[in-house]
């Protein structure tokens, strides 16, 4: 009787986890991508896990570039790493391909990698990549299986893969966005962070504006300004110089303009299409304006979490610069619209599974055709999310939602 008894509990416990996650059909592509993940981690493990003693020896990933500019920063020449050819000639293969092409603040947060070896650098990130991952799981999701489902997720494969900052991008945007009002100058400063990659912050002012989070905004601009001066008197203002002249010198359009497979912007899907670059351009901009429309309304109606949710999957959807290594974005966006409104109906729990789990095919094609799918099937999720709150908040009941973010 006891052991029914626990069994039922067991089984009670999976299935709530389950439903906290957005559903048990979701709940299961995920379980099931998990499962594929880990084969494929342990498979190409020493390329994720290795800690290589130099630079020279490293795989191809994006974590070079930072530790050279965090070295550059260092030894005074900072201003360089804004120069190609000079930031390459000092990268060996097969990195020498890499472009330094964040702002200049950034090298605040990278000149203490460049006083390690590469191989503790590289430690480091990996264990800082799963504390943020661990700490998206516990600000957004609800039990023990959200730790498991991001560590195992193919948005963190996708990010381990090139180290990037993905992980700390989005637990830093649902740590803001949730606080901005109880703790508007921490979530400002956690924003002004966040600078140092802006294509994911393009509609985070349309969301703070529409919740009435002034404070936080204000904070945000504030602690930006700073950051960027305190950069100035560590690494020189030719830094800055060095950087704007970089901008005004095409180095970001001649980047841009490029065709990559692992990018997966709508600019970027146009011209897999055999879009010309005028409406690449035009694309992208009616993305934005769409999606900061769509924002500004989640902000004002719906849920606080669901809104947050939807503002993730949406900043994804209209970063002009966005790459399948950024998933851990959309694996953000769908643990706080569960959050908020979990379980989905099937319909939804398909499509977000769909979503979850679309980054695994570009990254095992080398074809462009396999990069259209994630976002082709953001854009559907975007939709089928924003018709679901959108119905949700014109129900007036006692058991409605509870208020909007703004109040």
């Amino acid at each position: 009787m006891e052991l029914e008894t626990a069994q039922s509990t067991n089984s009670a416990e999976l299935k709530n986890g389950a439903t906290r996650l957005g559903g048990q059909a979701f709940a299961g592509i995920v379980a099931l991508s998990a499962f594929f993940v880990l084969v494929i981690m342990s498979v190409h493990g020493e390329r994720l896990f290795s800690l290589p003693p130099s630079l020279a020896e490293a795989s191809k990933e994006d974590l070079p570039a930072f530790w050279m500019a965090g070295r550059m920063a260092l030894e005074g020449a900072a201003a360089k790493a804004y120069d190609p050819a000079i930031f390459q000639a000092a990268l060996p293969p097969p990195n020498d391909t890499l472009l330094w092409l964040n702002p200049p603040h950034f090298l605040l947060l990278t000149a203490p990698l460049g006083l390690l070896s590469y191989g503790a650098a590289k430690a480091v990130m990996l264990v800082l990549t799963f504390a943020a991952l661990a700490g998206v799981a516990k600000l957004a999701a609800r039990g023990p299986l959200s730790y498991i489902a991001i560590a195992l997720s193919p948005a963190a494969y996708a990010s381990l893969l090139v180290l990037q900052l993905a992980p700390f991008i989005v637990l830093g945007l649902i740590f803001s966005l949730t606080q901005a009002k109880a703790r508007p100058l921490l979530s400002g400063f956690v924003l002004a962070l966040l600078t140092v990659k802006p294509q994911y912050g393009l509609l985070v002012p349309v969301f703070l504006a529409a919740a009435g989070c002034w404070r936080a905004f204000g904070a945000a601009a504030f602690f930006t300004l700073l950051l960027m001066a305190l950069s100035a008197l560590i690494f020189s203002v030719e830094t800055w110089t060095s950087y704007f002249s970089a901008i005004a010198g095409g180095l970001y359009q001649s980047h841009a303009s490029g065709l990559y497979q692992a990018m997966i912007s709508l600019s970027q899907t146009a011209a897999k299409l055999s879009a010309n670059l005028d409406l690449r351009a035009s694309m992208q901009l009616i993305g934005l304006i769409v999606a900061g429309f769509a924002v500004w309304r989640a902000a004002r109606r719906w849920r606080r979490d669901a809104a947050i949710g939807f503002t993730l999957l949406a900043a994804v959807f209209a970063a002009p610069s966005v790459w399948l290594y950024d998933w851990p974005l959309v694996a953000g966006g769908l643990f706080m619209l569960a959050r908020a409104s979990a379980p989905w109906p099937l319909s939804i729990q398909m499509i977000a599974g769909l979503l979850w789990a679309s980054v695994l095919l570009p990254l095992g094609s080398v074809t462009f055709a396999a990069s259209l799918a994630p976002p082709a099937i953001l854009a559907i999720t975007l939709i089928a999310f924003w018709v679901w709150n959108e119905e949700r908040a014109n129900v007036k009941s006692p058991e409605a939602d509870a208020a909007p973010v703004r109040t």
